[in-house]
């Protein structure tokens, strides 16, 4: 130790030797290769490879026997495989994406734990949709193109026409034997009335003409038809209702039972009016509907012509009535319903030209039903009996059944098949007879070809049977029509009928062939 030098401490030499130590073991291992940087097929971590050799992995290493062909084809499929494993599954659609129109997958992890953990949830599929197309506007088609439009007043669609024919008749005065044909002109105007109300209603027709035929002045004359109704909601259970009537026509000797008169006589047609009401309520209970109604209706004869007897004026009478109906609505489509009427017909002079006393009382009994099948089959249909019971002892009492009916068969859009049945028991004007019970049934068939241009046919039957005197007769009439509609206003009419009268009275059968051209102006 040198001198002047003071002697270290132990405890300092001891400190010194061991940073020494750990110092010199840092560098001895900072030289030791990396153990990742060591060849595992060498202990000293010398690689052991030669300059341009590839490393093969041990699992790479082709089998004992394998060639190199078939090592290169099984390194592709386990790349291939390797490939495939590291895609991601395919995406299953939403089991009930289908049901709620939905186009969105399952997430392979809960949102709501995913925003807990802090893991985001996989994107969704991209989905490029279309925007729909637009859908096309669907233009309504007019049932009716060529219906007249009318006019509005207030509440109330008014529509109106007027109409001028022309035409043939072969045998305008219906008499047996050689008939005398005569060209005729037929002037007629009408209107229909309709209201627009929720509640009540009001609708009515009206039409009124003048035939004028040139070879045979004597048998023109007027004719004319109309009724007006109307209902009064109080409620919604009860109503009342009421309707006015009156229809003007020409009756020939031979219709009104009196038979033909030869082709040296010709008799003026006879003018027959009538002129109705009725007036009454109903009140609901649930689906039943009960109804009574007082009616009253007058007829009145201009005159007429018997055949060797002159001039001879039929009795004009009134008749009064009251008619209770009960009605049940089983369904939308059916009503079945019972009616029974009374009545009480009165005339004016009390007796007849032949000084019978023809005043009588009158019952009715009807079941039917009334249907609304939508547009296919609507109307109603009944069968009854009727009775009539006569004043003067002499007269026989009358009885028969009774069917009436008025249906519409819409049987395609463009055919429509009206088919109407009517029967009643009226007073005979022929001498010693008491009733005549008549029978008449007309079906009609309409089919529109085109929008414009519709063809019609029409067939119908009617008997008479007088109760008191042999006499029976029957009248058959076939008819084809068509028009044409130029525009709403404007209308071409053309038809063509057929009227055969047979009778067991002898010489009094009788045809009559009408043809006629017109045309209507209507608004």
């Amino acid at each position: 130790m040198p001198s002047g030098s003071r002697p270290i401490p132990g405890f300092l030499r001891v400190a010194t030797a061991a940073l020494a130590l750990t110092l010199a073991g840092g560098a001895a291992r900072a030289q030791e290769p990396k153990p990742e940087e060591a060849n595992p097929l060498s202990s000293n971590g010398d690689m052991g490879l030669r300059e341009g050799q590839e490393i093969v992995p041990p699992d790479s290493q082709p089998p004992p026997g394998e060639t190199a062909e078939e090592a290169a084809k099984t390194k592709a499929m386990m790349a291939k495989k390797k490939k495939d494993a590291s895609r991601l599954p395919a995406m299953q659609p939403y089991r009930d994406a289908q049901r709620l129109g939905l186009r969105s997958g399952t997430l392979d992890i809960d949102p709501l734990k995913a925003g807990l953990s802090g893991e985001a949830p996989p994107p969704g599929p991209t989905i490029a949709a279309l925007p729909a197309p637009p859908t096309l506007r669907k233009i309504p088609v007019e049932e009716k193109p060529y219906d007249p439009l009318g006019l509005r007043i207030g509440d109330l669609d008014l529509k109106t026409y007027i109409e001028e024919d022309g035409g043939w008749a072969s045998n305008p005065a219906l008499i047996a034997g050689p008939p005398k044909g005569s060209a005729f002109e037929t002037t007629e105007v009408g209107a229909a009335l309709q209201s627009d109300w929720s509640r009540s209603d009001v609708h009515g027709e009206l039409k009124a003409g003048y035939t004028d035929y040139f070879e045979e002045p004597v048998l023109s004359g007027p004719y004319g038809s109309g009724t007006l109704d109307g209902r009064y909601d109080i409620s919604k259970e009860v109503s009342f209702d009421g309707e006015g009537r009156f229809n003007v026509a020409q009756e020939s000797q031979s219709s009104l039972g009196l038979g033909s008169s030869s082709a040296g006589s010709i008799s003026p047609l006879t003018t027959v009016a009538t002129y109705g009401a009725t007036l009454g309520g109903a009140q609901k209970f649930g689906d039943l509907t009960l109804g009574l109604h007082g009616t009253y209706d007058r007829t009145a004869y201009q005159g007429v012509v018997l055949p060797g007897a002159g001039n001879l004026a039929l009795d004009d009478n009134n008749d009064w009535g009251l008619l209770a109906r009960a009605s049940y609505r089983l369904s939308e489509a059916i009503s079945p319903f019972l009616e029974l009427g009374v009545d009480r017909r009165i005339y004016d002079s009390g007796t007849d030209a032949s000084g019978y006393e023809q005043d009588s009382n009158g019952e009715t009994a009807r079941v039917g039903a009334t249907l609304a099948f939508s547009k296919m089959l609507s109307g109603d249909a009944s069968v009854g009996y009727g009775a009539r019971e006569y004043q003067d002892p002499r007269l026989p009492n009358a009885s028969a059944p009774l069917f009436n009916s008025s249906l519409v068969w819409s049987a395609t859009p463009l055919t429509t098949v009206t088919l109407k049945a009517q029967s009643a028991i009226a007073d005979a004007i022929l001498a010693g007879a008491s009733a005549d019970v008549t029978h008449n049934y007309t079906i009609e068939l309409s089919h529109a070809l085109t929008r414009q241009f519709t063809f019609g046919a029409s067939a119908g039957y009617a008997t008479d049977r007088y109760i008191g005197a042999s006499l029976t007769d029957s009248t058959t009439t076939l008819a084809l029509k068509a028009e044409y509609h130029l525009s709403r206003d404007l209308v071409l009419k053309a038809s063509a009928s057929r009227q055969e009268y047979v009778s067991n009275t002898p010489n009094s059968n009788y045809v009559n062939d009408v043809f006629l051209l017109g045309v209507r102006v209507q608004r």
